[in-house]
C-alpha cells in the first residue's frame, strides 16, 4: 500500500480552509470501508486518505507546524499502511457506558489473532500488532495487516463476490460478507501498491 509522505500534508492554515469538504469525503469513505463483524467488532480498511485525515487532524488539534514533528506523525500513521502488497485495517471493539468493559475486554483477549480474510476457499490470516492483548485483557483497538501474494490479489479480483471476514475466537465467532463496493476499494488499494 502507498504510504504517506510530506508532500501529502498541507499546513494547518491550508487544512482549515479545505477541512469541511475533506472531512466529509473521509467520513463517506470510512462508511464504505467499515465492516461490522457481529454485534461488537468492526473493521475499518485503511488507506492513504484515511491516514492523511488522521495526520491532518492531529496537526490541527496539537497545533503542530514543525516539519520534524509532522514527519513523526506521518511515521506513526504509516505504520497502519503496510508497505507492499498488503491491506491495513483497524479492528475496533465497540463498548458502551453500560457495558461491563473489563469483563468484555477479558473475554475478547487475543481476538486480533483470530481474524481471517476469506476469498472463496483461500484464507489470508491477519497479522496483528504485538503487545495489545494479555491473558487478562485486550485493547479496544487493534491494527491488522492482511499480507497478499500476487495470486491472492488476482483471486480477489476474480472472486470479488465471495469475500468475507471471519473471526474465529473462542469468545466471538462471526463472519460477514464484504460488500462488492468495499471489495472494489480494496482491489484499488492493492493495485495502487504495485505502482
Amino acid at each position: 500500500m502507498r504510504q504517506l509522505s510530506m508532500e501529502d500534508i498541507v499546513s494547518n492554515r491550508e487544512y482549515e480552509a479545505m477541512r469541511p469538504a475533506f472531512r466529509q469525503r473521509v467520513i463517506n469513505l470510512k462508511k464504505l470501508r467499515r465492516l461490522a463483524i457481529g454485534p461488537r467488532i468492526s473493521l475499518v480498511f485503511e488507506n492513504p486518505d484515511t491516514m492523511r485525515f488522521q495526520v491532518q487532524e492531529m496537526m490541527r488539534i496539537e497545533h503542530i507546524e514543525d516539519a520534524e514533528k509532522i514527519r513523526e506523525e506521518i511515521e506513526v500513521y504509516n505504520d497502519l499502511l503496510p508497505p507492499g502488497l498488503a491491506i491495513g485495517a483497524t479492528l475496533l471493539i465497540e463498548l458502551s457506558q453500560t457495558d461491563d468493559m473489563p469483563a468484555i475486554l477479558r473475554q475478547l483477549s487475543g481476538v486480533e489473532e483470530h481474524v481471517v480474510l476469506e476469498i472463496g476457499d483461500q484464507q489470508i490470516h491477519a497479522l496483528a500488532e504485538a503487545g495489545r492483548s494479555t491473558e487478562e485483557k485486550t485493547s479496544s483497538v487493534h491494527y491488522l495487516t492482511f499480507p497478499f501474494t500476487e495470486s491472492d490479489r488476482i483471486l480477489l479480483m476474480e472472486h470479488a463476490d465471495f469475500v468475507a471476514v471471519r473471526i474465529d475466537h473462542p469468545g466471538y465467532r462471526y463472519q460477514t460478507k464484504i460488500p462488492a463496493e468495499t471489495v472494489s476499494l480494496l482491489i484499488g488499494d492493492l493495485l495502487a501498491s504495485r505502482e
